[in-house]
Parts: structure tokens; C-alpha cells; sequence
């Protein structure tokens, strides 16, 4: 295991843990802060007008916002300005009090919350991961093959059922658009970023905030309109696959033969698809059709690359071809159907 699959594996996961309540703690010191000040008000008017030190003083407000009425000055007693006072700070600060507590406890009971400052720390300081950026559902699929390669990730998400289907502190449920949600995912130490959205215009500006921010980051993108890949790459995308486009290619590829497996990127070529057969007839390399090439052959569930054109496929073998899949037809009839 190298360094950074121990920083990002090891002893991040321990760190976050301890640096998760700091994290949860900045999101509501605000509400702190304001609760802290309409306490400081009510013991100020004690302190002038009551005459109380500040230690009684400030149990006086905390009784007043809190209205646990423990404390209540002799009403006869009081001066006018001083009832006037205390009226508006009771009014505001009740409605104040209640309002900041359900926000302070609805927050620190979230467990969606938590997750979220873990995966933002987790992100800031992780080292060659890849950062996963988006809304389409191809998001959950990437993340299980990333899961399966071992591959360090971070998603970034806007949608709340991509995010309730990602283990909790690797995902960042939020503006894929916004800056510091990006700079949170870890841009500027990451390896590679993937961007699959919903909409290409949105997922250019990425790109382009991408670049901005870390330019050397390699970046990918998942488009539906196939004729924006030349503005993609004048934007910075290294690779640009065409969702829709792959699918249709497929799609009719597999209308010509059955044993479709695979497609090399069309960027980068024709309709070049990959099959796979089933040797159910005795035949030499030498005997496939010109127009396709064989990759690999697969014996007793090991693969074997190593042959030549005198190679002898054996019943029961699996041979892996790269052709166009007009000419796989002419492949089946050679090996799989009866003479």
C-alpha cells in the first residue's frame, strides 16, 4: 500500500472522527452567538436596574429567555424604562431561544449532517483520489466499480437519493457549480474527476471551474450531446464520452450479433466492438475472418493472450475478438453454430 492509499485509508478515517464535532460545531455558532447575546442583554438591564452582579445577572437572563421563570423581579419595584425593555428583549428573545434551539438540535442529532463535515474533511485532505461530480445515475455505478478497483473517491452530489445510496463519508450532498463545494471534494489534491450530469451546459461549467481551479487535474465527462466534444475540450475535459451515443452504438450493435461484450471508445475509432464466443468447433487462429482481430483467449478461466495465427482453439475455450459487429456473424457460424 502506498502513502497516500495509508493517509487516505488510515489515518483520515481517524482524524475526521476527531475533527467532525469542530466541523458540525461551525455550522451553528451563529445561533450560539445569538443566543449568547440575548442572554448578555436581559443580565445587562439586571445589572442596571436590579442591581444584581453579573453571576445572578446572567442566571436572571438565562431564566428570562428560557422562560423557566425561576428568577422574576418584584414587578412594583421595577421603573418603567426598565419593564419596557425587558418586554421587548421577552419578546424577541423567547421566539429567538426556541427558534435557536430546534435549529442547534436538529443539527447535531443529523446523522446526515455528521456525514457531511466528515466527507468535506475527508476531501480537503485526501491525496490522489478521484473526485466523482454530479447527478446522473451513472454516479452510483462508478462509484461501485470504484469500490471493486480500490480506488480512493469523493462524490459530490446535488441529489439526495444518489447521496442516501453513497457509504456517508465519501459523499458531499451539494452544489456541483459552487466553488468551495469543489474545493471541499479536494480538487486541489486529487488525481482525476469524473463529471456526469444531467445537463451538458452544467457540466461545461464544471469543467471550466475544474480548470480553473487545479488545471493540471485530469478531467472526464459524460455528455449527451456527443456534437459539444470539441467545446468540452477546448473548455479542458481530457475525455469526453458521449452517454447516449455509447448506448446506441451498443444498442445496434448488438441487433447484428448476441455476442456483443464491449466498446472501444468511439471517439478514437469506428464501430469498433469487442465479442466473445463460445468454441464449441475445433479451429485455427488462422481460420478467423481477416476483418476482425483476437485479443485473448480464455482457457479454463484463465486468460491467455499469447498465440499465434497456428493456435489451436479447443472446445469449451472463449475467444475474445475486436471487429466491427457486421462481420460477427461470419465469426458465430465459424465456431458456435453446427457445420
Amino acid at each position: 500500500m502506498d502513502k497516500d492509499k495509508i493517509w487516505n485509508r488510515i489515518v483520515i478515517p481517524i482524524l475526521e472522527n476527531l475533527v467532525a464535532p469542530y466541523s458540525v460545531f461551525k455550522r451553528i455558532y451563529i445561533q450560539i452567538v445569538l443566543l449568547g447575546l440575548a442572554v448578555l442583554i436581559n443580565a445587562i438591564v439586571f445589572v442596571n436596574y436590579q442591581h444584581l452582579d453579573w453571576i445572578s445577572a446572567i442566571y436572571a437572563g438565562v431564566n428570562v429567555v428560557t422562560t423557566v421563570g425561576l428568577y422574576s423581579p418584584n414587578i412594583y419595584q421595577m421603573t418603567s424604562t426598565e419593564k419596557i425593555i425587558l418586554t421587548l428583549t421577552i419578546i424577541l428573545a423567547v421566539g429567538l431561544y426556541t427558534s435557536i434551539i430546534q435549529s442547534i438540535v436538529a443539527t447535531l442529532i443529523s446523522r446526515a449532517t455528521w456525514n457531511d463535515a466528515k466527507a468535506r474533511w475527508r476531501g480537503r485532505h485526501m491525496k490522489g483520489h478521484t473526485i466523482l461530480i454530479g447527478n446522473g445515475s451513472e454516479i452510483l455505478s462508478a462509484v461501485r466499480r470504484l469500490n471493486r478497483l480500490g480506488v480512493d473517491y469523493i462524490v459530490l452530489t446535488s441529489s439526495k437519493d444518489i447521496a442516501n445510496n453513497i457509504r456517508g463519508d465519501a459523499v458531499i450532498l451539494g452544489d456541483p457549480k459552487d466553488d468551495n463545494n469543489l474545493i471541499s471534494a479536494g480538487v486541489s489534491y486529487a488525481k482525476n474527476a469524473i463529471v456526469i450530469m444531467e445537463n451538458d451546459m452544467e457540466a461545461l461549467l464544471i469543467t471550466l471551474k475544474l480548470q480553473k481551479l487545479n488545471p493540471p487535474l485530469k478531467v472526464i465527462v459524460a455528455v449527451r450531446d456527443y456534437s459539444l466534444t470539441d467545446l468540452f475540450k477546448t473548455a479542458g475535459a481530457d475525455l469526453v464520452i458521449p452517454r447516449e451515443d455509447i448506448i446506441g452504438r451498443i444498442a445496434a450493435s448488438a441487433a447484428l450479433s448476441t455476442n456483443i461484450a464491449g466498446l472501444i471508445f468511439p471517439e478514437r475509432t469506428g464501430d469498433m466492438i469487442i465479442g466473445i464466443f463460445e468454441v464449441k468447433k475445433a479451429k485455427k487462429i488462422s481460420d478467423l475472418p481477416s476483418e476482425v482481430v483476437p485479443l485473448a483467449i480464455i482457457r479454463n478461466n484463465k486468460i491467455d493472450p499469447y498465440f499465434n495465427k497456428d493456435t489451436e482453439l479447443k472446445l469449451g475455450d472463449q475467444l475474445i475478438i475486436l471487429g466491427n459487429p457486421s462481420t460477427f456473424q461470419k465469426v458465430r457460424e465459424l465456431l458456435e453454430l453446427p457445420d
